[in-house]
């Protein structure tokens, strides 16, 4: 298996880690859980949870953030500091101070079964820290400054992710609850693997031309859903289409109407625009890289190509590892031989280009027939929706290929036991 496809495999090992260790709901006599980033805290005395306000042990915690803890027994107080921030919280004081400042607290620092109990939301939000409550986990998350910075992640873009959790989460209670186990439909025989396409002529960067494709990791889940695949056109007159083309595959591109852009190549750059340039080079087997990802360029699909089996494609958002802003979720695609497919819990969004006799953007269960011709593959709903996207075989030169397709800007696979 070659770099890109241990990368392909890596994807859904993550969201499956994602949905067995965060997705199940917590029964409401479960003691609180606190994760720091991707740490979860071992506290000897549970989290307590008094007037709304969780009080957590406050040495675990402090270490955990990367303070020092000092404890006065003459004055009863606690101190968490590191530079540019201390923190003082005396036991039954309802004010804390915060670099010398006074701070009113909802609840005190208390004594409880021997151990020194402080407000948690305070302490995280003092540091800076974003920190979320699951009331149906029960699960508190807090994001450092660190992680969001090492992630690349704003903490703007965070907040909105968990605001669109809370209310996602609120919404499926409120109605049946989250729906458990999915009944899909096995995968058929496969047929044999088209023939392999010709060997991939060297890239010569001042004649560019084609397709390519490239996948850059989204671990974050913010972006693209886990794996962001990124689409680069390259046409005559040095004319170039950024991402999947509006009517399907590449041969569909028409500059008048879906609005080329044009580009120079110099110095190691790729100009699309003023604004919009890019690293440009081939790596040591004399392939094309942009932005430093690798590059491969998508090969024609055999005329009277049929697919013959059930695939799903999985993602996810949230920051991986981190249960209180995670969430994922699986489309599946059943093709038969003779030109028809059935679609479950598939987003037509997701398969970017629909043209559309009705306003719905997605489907719970759907069939219809479907047609691919060249790079294009054609989805026709028993309702008239008509849904066109761009459709490549990944590994095109192995074994594999049937069961690893690209549909838009989502990567279709079956899973290996079927």
């Amino acid at each position: 298996m070659n770099f890109k496809g241990k990368r392909l495999a890596l994807i859904p090992v993550i969201v499956v880690l994602l949905t067995l260790l965060f997705s199940l709901p917590a029964a409401a006599e479960e003691p609180v859980k606190v994760f720091v980033d991707t740490t979860k805290i071992a506290f000897q005395v549970e989290p307590q949870i008094i007037e709304g306000t969780t009080l957590v042990q406050f040495r675990p915690l402090f270490e955990t953030m990367g303070m020092e803890v000092k404890w006065d027994e003459t004055k009863q107080q606690v101190t968490g500091a590191r530079p540019g921030l201390t923190i003082v919280l005396t036991i039954n004081d309802l004010k804390a101070d915060v670099n010398g400042k006074r701070v009113e607290l909802s609840q005190s620092a208390q004594i409880i079964d021997g151990s020194t109990m402080v407000p948690l939301r305070f302490i995280g939000e003092a540091t800076g820290a974003i920190v979320h409550w699951d009331e149906y986990t029960r699960e508190i998350q807090i994001v450092t400054d660190a992680f969001l910075q090492q992630a690349g992640i704003s903490k703007e873009e965070v907040q909105r992710r968990l605001a669109e959790y809370d209310a996602k989460q609120a919404k499926q209670h409120a109605s049946q609850g989250t729906q458990t186990g999915q009944e899909t439909t096995p995968a058929a025989q496969e047929p044999s693997p088209p023939p392999p396409a010709e060997a991939s002529k060297p890239v010569d960067l001042s004649n560019l031309s084609g397709m390519y494709y490239g996948l850059r990791d989204d671990f974050g889940g913010f972006e693209c859903g886990g794996a962001c695949w990124d689409l680069y056109t390259f046409l005559p007159d040095n004319h170039i289409f950024v991402g999947p083309p509006p009517q399907g595959g590449p041969e569909t591109i028409d500059c008048s109407r879906d609005g080329c852009s044009t580009y120079t190549i110099a110095n190691g750059k790729l100009q699309i625009s003023a604004n919009d340039i890019r690293s440009i080079r081939l790596n040591d087997r004399g392939e094309l890289v942009i932005n430093d990802v690798d590059m491969s360029p998508i090969a024609a699909v055999p005329e009277g190509t049929k697919l013959n089996g059930t695939y799903q494609y999985i993602g996810y958002s949230g920051l991986v590892g981190i249960n209180a802003s995670s969430s994922s979720w699986t489309e599946y695609l059943s093709f038969s031989a003779d030109g028809t497919f059935e679609s479950t819990d598939l987003t037509l969004s997701s398969l970017n280009n629909a043209v559309s006799s009705t306003s719905a953007t997605g489907s719970k269960s759907d069939k219809g027939t479907y047609d691919i011709s060249g790079n294009t593959i054609t989805l026709t709903y028993k309702d008239g929706t008509v849904v066109r996207s761009v459709f490549f075989f990944h590994d095109n030169y192995g074994k594999d290929s049937f069961r690893n397709i690209q549909i838009g800007q989502n990567r279709f696979y079956i899973p290996k036991e079927n």
